[in-house]
């Protein structure tokens, strides 16, 4: 009897070292089975993320390039440049500069400056126009009571009645077709008058 006791007595531990023998045995399993890749062999691809541009700071100086600009002119004077010049209106206050080769004015009432312009041709038609020129190659007048003054005209002009021209140079020629005219000149060329009642002298 005291034999078979003892082989019970070592039989129960080793029971024991068994169990936790399987124990651990399990649990090697389970972290094994965590830790498992994809068995087909794929690769999985992280696409890159957008990268973000950095904006431009706020309130940055920005430099334009210079446009060229025309030459500056007065306000409310016309440069011809170079090219013929129509204008027209009534009450108004017309000023020319530039090399204007023609020039053509016809309204009322108008206060017309052309002496810092070079004049080739000028026509003038309408009624109670003012005319200040420097000196022109021709100047033609057409209407009523319009008076000229300028410092030097090769050839004037007139058609039309009561107008006043006044040359403080040289007059070089004058027509007038009208009546009741009035022209005077420092020095004064030929004279051609074709209407009635008109003064034409030298002053």
């Amino acid at each position: 009897m005291p034999v078979v006791t003892y082989r019970r007595r070592l039989l129960v531990p080793a029971l024991l070292v068994g169990a936790a023998i399987a124990l651990s045995g399990c649990g090697m399993t389970s972290g094994d089975r965590a830790t498992v890749l994809p068995t087909d062999g794929s690769r999985q691809t992280v696409a890159p993320s957008p990268s973000v541009s950095s904006p431009a700071p706020t309130g940055a100086a920005t430099t334009a390039a210079p446009s060229p600009s025309a030459p500056a002119t007065p306000e409310g004077v016309t440069d011809c440049g170079g090219a013929p010049v129509t204008l027209g209106g009534a009450d108004l206050d017309l000023v020319l500069s530039g090399d204007c080769p023609s020039v053509t004015i016809s309204g009322t009432d108008l206060d017309i400056d052309t002496t810092a312009a070079t004049v080739g041709a000028l026509q003038l038609s309408g009624d109670r126009n003012e005319l200040d020129a420097a000196a022109a190659d021709s100047v033609t007048v057409g209407g009523q009571g319009n008076n000229v003054e300028a410092d030097s005209i090769r050839a004037l002009t007139i058609n039309g009645d009561r107008n006043v021209a006044s040359v403080r140079g040289a007059l070089d020629a004058v027509t007038v077709s009208g009546n009741d005219n009035v022209v005077s000149a420092a020095r004064l060329g030929t004279v051609a008058d074709n209407g009635q009642r008109n003064s034409i002298a030298a002053s």
